[in-house]
């Protein structure tokens, strides 16, 4: 667990005295981001803001809660949990500490839906902010290393689904592994094969469906669900489609499978992972010489979106974001909350290069931005009109490690999927 605290003065003034405790999941990198959002408040507002940033931090807020002794302020991890702290009253509404104003000004209103939640009498207030968000709907390539014909194929304007299988088929049959692809992440190894069949079904049968699938009220056994889970399979359960096959699949961590684009013959060409696999990359290493060592955002990766699979699925983008609620209300933790979704918050930690985070506040200019890539990546997000969140994540906990398993489970035996799907259905009746 790292903890870091900032008690300098505020500008031009005594010695701080008020605190505000926050609980996060970001460490490394993405903890020097958050921590450099909190200097600039604690420098206008002279109030310490104590961190603590740990991997389990859904753990320890639930610790925390039972004891009760909660933080100020955490990071949920899901927009269910979310949902669920608010209805059992454990979170506190934050509307006061917001403007309703500024915040129309400076997020869309798909953005401003997913802050909020229904309390315990009803009503529906803002219970979070979103720090910072990622973008699922992409798919990435190295332009060095793929044949031209390719890339002119894969970077026209009106990709299609159909097209996108035809070029990787086509660098399979000469004798090329078009996708990247690993699924392990220790105790939750799987969810990079769900953002794939999200995906898939949002942008095969659209919003509506997909909503109706997140919500429990669309069996698993549905033609739609099953359609993305065989689209799924034609990619991961195909001979020569994915680097190492299923195998070198189930044991990849999902933050090293796309390094091989960078390689010298590359070992795979498409990379289908959210916006903040950009951090990752950007430690890898180039495998070929007059590169530099690092890939570099624009030069040696870049991405695509998701291609629709039918005209159900067109305009739609799948996204995910950080959450951050209040469960102690006191005047430090409510300048805090409102200061962290004001642009001089937000481009302080989207300025750092390598961060890989994007904002969704439409005030920020593109130009903040430390790469082309990154700027791409927030034009997308704040002018995306039909969003939606990552499925798997706004499940209830209990279907969403059922998912997870069930992606594992369907790699190492495909010709199981009905007797898999009707499992994770039996799942969904008591889970909803």
């Amino acid at each position: 667990m790292m903890v870091a605290a900032f008690a300098l003065p505020g500008c031009g003034g005594p010695a701080a005295t008020d605190t505000v405790t926050v609980l996060g999941s970001w460490t490394g990198d993405e903890q020097s981001g958050f921590l450099a959002m909190a200097r600039g408040f604690q420098q206008k507002y002279g109030i310490q803001v104590d961190y603590t940033g740990t991997r389990d931090a859904s753990a320890v807020l639930a610790s925390d809660l039972k004891d009760g002794n909660p933080p100020d302020l955490a990071v949920l991890a899901t927009p269910g949990e979310l949902r669920q702290d608010a209805a059992a009253g454990t979170l506190v509404p934050i509307d006061a500490a917001l403007s309703s104003a500024g915040l129309t000004s400076q997020y869309g209103p798909g953005w401003l839906k997913l802050m909020q939640a229904t309390g315990p009498s009803g009503a529906s207030h803002y219970y979070a902010v979103i720090v910072k968000a990622a973008l699922k709907s992409v798919i990435w390539y190295d332009p060095r290393n793929l044949p031209a014909s390719d890339l002119a194929l894969l970077t026209s304007s009106h990709l299609t689904w159909e097209q996108l299988m035809g070029l990787a088929n086509g660098l399979a049959a000469g004798g090329t592994t078009p996708w990247c692809m690993g699924l392990e992440d220790s105790s939750s190894s799987g969810w990079p094969g769900t953002d794939w069949i999200e995906d898939i079904l949002l942008h095969q049968s659209g919003p509506q469906v997909y909503d109706r699938w997140v919500a429990g009220t669309l069996p698993w056994t549905s033609p739609p669900v099953v359609q993305a889970w065989q689209e799924f399979g034609q990619i991961a359960n195909t001979p020569g489609l994915v680097r190492g096959g299923t195998g070198a699949e189930l044991l990849t961590n999902y933050g090293q499978a796309g390094q091989p684009l960078f390689g010298s013959p590359p070992g795979c060409y498409l990379d289908h992972e959210a916006s903040f696999i950009t951090a990752f990359y950007a430690q890898d290493r180039l495998g070929f010489p007059g590169s530099g060592a690092h890939p570099r955002p624009g030069t040696d990766f870049r991405f695509i979106p998701f291609p629709a699979l039918t005209a159900a699925g067109q305009g739609a983008e799948e996204v995910a974001g950080d959450l951050l609620g209040m469960f102690r209300d006191t005047p430090a933790a409510r300048e805090l909350i409102a200061y962290l979704t004001t642009p001089q918050a937000q481009e302080a930690w989207i300025s750092q290069p390598g961060s890989g985070a994007i904002s969704v506040n439409r005030l920020i200019p593109l130009g903040d931005y430390p790469d082309p890539v990154s700027r791409d990546l927030a034009n997308n997000l704040t002018h995306a009109v039909d969003i939606r969140f990552d499925a798997s994540d706004s499940m209830p906990q209990v279907m969403q490690n059922a998912f997870y398993g069930a992606v594992l489970e369907y790699l190492d035996s495909p010709g199981q999927l009905n007797v898999i799907l009707r499992s994770l259905d039996q799942v969904r009746k008591s889970a909803y």
